[in-house]
């Protein structure tokens, strides 16, 4: 039954995902910014509302991620979830992607606003979160490594700790949600309104073309 419950939750908020990158998208074109910093606000709490479910769930569950596709698991997940440097990726990627479509604008000085006019502020703040936050990635990286090596498995007693284990990797699977909150929070920060909007529509575009192509090219549970 926890199974079977964590799996409808994942598909509700996978359903809750697509209409923010809807309304976002629509919002963002329409340039209403209280109706925008609202929808921005909703992502976030979106993402922070599953965390927070996902914190009940067996953590072998979690891991497992049985309700995935093959192609998500394997292409996609790093501790049951998207590597938080994933997303100051995008950003620059986005970044790039744009600055090169308006460069001759910018050399006029008309700014756009976008994720191509990104100040020097922003870029120095940018690159201080992939610096924490890649280090942060790598302690996690190396606390699941001992984990998996059965590092502190075995009890006083001689017998496995079953228990303890789960406990660890829940523990561990705990912090990498943490991780990913706080790197989404602190780049929504960074960013102006309409940024924040379109990184978090790119951000969706990603963890939902992984979902689409893996349920095509691959075995897994539609949504």
């Amino acid at each position: 039954m926890e199974l079977e419950a964590a799996t409808r939750r994942f598909h509700l908020w996978f359903r809750g995902l697509r209409a923010l990158r809807r309304d976002l998208r629509e919002t963002r074109l329409a340039d209403d910014p209280a109706e925008l910093g609202a929808l921005v606000g909703r992502f976030v709490a979106h993402m922070e509302d599953y965390c927070a479910a996902r914190a009940e769930v067996d953590p072998v569950w979690t891991l497992d991620a049985p309700w995935a596709s093959p192609v998500e698991r394997g292409a996609a997940y790093w501790l049951a979830g998207w590597r938080p440097i994933t997303l100051v990726h995008l950003l620059y990627t986005e970044s790039g992607r744009r600055f090169e479509a308006q460069l001759p604008d910018l050399l006029r000085g008309v700014r756009s606003g976008n994720l191509g006019d990104l100040s020097p502020w922003q870029l120095a703040q940018i690159d201080d979160l992939q610096r924490r936050t890649v280090a942060e990635e790598d302690s996690l990286s190396r606390e699941m490594a001992q984990v998996q090596e059965g590092h502190g498995a075995v009890a006083t007693s001689g017998e496995v700790d079953v228990y303890g284990i789960v406990e660890r990797v829940r523990g561990v699977l705990g912090r990498a949600d943490a991780l990913r909150l706080r790197t989404m929070k602190r780049t929504v920060e960074i960013l102006e309104l309409a940024q924040a909007a379109e990184l978090l529509v790119a951000a969706a575009d990603m963890e939902i073309g992984f979902r689409e192509f893996g349920l095509k090219y691959g075995s897994g549970r539609g949504d």
